[in-house]
């Protein structure tokens, strides 16, 4: 039974105003609105070889930090065994969609942002990942939101989520609300902290997990108590989606 946290519509709604997109007609779908390369993290050969990725569909291609910044550099997807093995036995391969599609979003003079491309995935800045095996075939792809992006594309990266939902609102999701932990605070008067898993209805055997944060973690004090100053971007917005191959396990669990 798919369950819906109190108030996230209204939370929704109050990040998109702050990110400026309130203003645009049917403000709640602009981020659903991007332009896509011509291959995308949703056409990664799951069970499949990863070396039957052309290399020169991709920018750049390293070893993956679970969502993270890039790690070693690597020159081809074949490349994959010189990246350490996670926790589940899977190897983070990360890579960068080539910005072409930006240059020419740039050159069309695109009205909205929600248009723009780069590695982004609904129009949000992302990190992509492809999960591998030890013996070089695809088991699973993850997405996470960027932290490295502008305050304006961070405070909205919780909205992701309510994409990913969507998408896969036919895999079965069972979705929970997790209780505030030690140290965590509400930013304003807002907490989400959101798990959701489900499997795969074709009989596929995988798993899917959607995970959506936007709150702050001990020490992220929102008010500066030296200068009494707004600390800017103290706080976790982010979206996190993985879909695994049974039997390997996904790196979150509620």
């Amino acid at each position: 039974m798919l369950h819906r946290g109190a108030g996230w519509v209204g939370v929704v709604q109050a990040l998109l105003l702050v990110a400026g997109l309130g203003c645009l007609p049917g403000a709640a779908l602009a981020l659903d609105v991007g332009i896509e390369p011509d291959f995308a993290i949703w056409d990664v050969p799951i069970g499949q070889p990863v070396s039957d990725i052309a290399d020169n569909v991709a920018a750049i291609i390293a070893c993956g930090t679970n969502g993270g910044p890039i790690s070693i550099e690597l020159k081809s997807f074949r490349d994959w065994a010189q990246c350490t093995p996670e926790a589940t036995g899977l190897r983070e391969l990360a890579f960068t969609y080539d910005d072409e599609m930006d240059y020419i979003a740039r050159a069309m003079e695109l009205e909205y942002r929600a248009l723009s491309s780069g590695t982004s995935v609904y129009a949000h800045p992302v990190i992509l990942s492809i999960l591998v095996d030890d013996k070089g075939v695809v088991q699973g792809i993850r997405v996470v939101t960027d932290d490295r992006a502008s305050d304006r594309d961070r405070r909205v990266a919780v909205v992701l989520s309510k994409n990913f939902e969507g998408r896969y609102s036919g895999w079965n999701l069972n979705c929970q609300d997790i209780p505030m932990r030690d140290g965590e605070q509400k930013v304003g008067s807002d907490f989400i902290h959101r798990l959701c898993t489900g499997t795969n209805p074709d009989g596929k055997n995988q798993r899917l997990l959607i995970e959506a944060s936007y709150l702050r973690k001990k020490g992220q004090e929102g008010l500066s108590r030296e200068t009494q100053q707004v600390n800017t971007g103290y706080y976790e917005s982010k979206t996190r989606l993985e879909i695994v191959n049974a039997p390997y396990s996904l790196s979150e669990e509620p």
